[in-house]
């Protein structure tokens, strides 16, 4: 598989910092790509301020944004991967050409939701904690936590226990 370029974009030593990082943190080979494309969004985002940087080097700034963003990628998937496991035999008793009902029950749920619980929804997609979300959306962290338990009543009360882990 291609590794992305960024020639030009991101400067050769963030690029291999980005690799060494994933490769620490158990990404393989297939998973790289991605991987260095996510981690690669942040660098171009990221911004090095001395000032604020409490004597870290830019090198030593940079890893840690990397790493965080690394680890969100590692939670969503262990997220995804408990889901489908979870989700056992049910998962397969559609084909793939058919729609699986409780989908459409999950669309019908998320487009009522208002636009901060959507806000949540989309962090914890993201892989973000609690703590990441409300400093994102800026609320408290006890305001995500009671709008994840809210989220969690609705989709159990349509029988979606399954959707959110539980």
């Amino acid at each position: 598989m291609d590794m992305p370029k960024y020639d030009g974009v991101i400067e050769k030593w963030k690029v291999d910092l980005i690799t060494t990082r994933a490769k620490l943190m158990g990404f393989r080979g297939h998973e790289l790509p991605d991987a260095m494309q996510e981690a690669a969004l942040e660098v171009l985002a990221f911004r090095y301020d001395p000032s604020h940087a409490n004597g870290a080097t830019e090198r030593t700034a940079l890893t840690t944004v990397i790493d965080n963003r690394l680890r969100k990628m590692k939670r969503a998937a262990t997220r995804y991967k408990a889901h489908v496991e979870s989700m056992g035999q049910e998962a397969t008793e559609f084909s793939r050409d058919e729609v699986d009902p409780r989908a459409m029950d999950v669309a019908t749920t998320l487009a009522g939701l208002t636009p901060r619980e959507r806000d949540v929804c989309q962090g914890l997609a993201d892989g973000l904690n609690m703590t990441e979300i409300a400093r994102q959306i800026g609320c408290g962290w006890h305001t995500v936590e009671r709008i994840v338990k809210r989220l969690r009543g609705q989709f159990r009360d349509m029988g979606l226990a399954g959707w959110i882990g539980e």
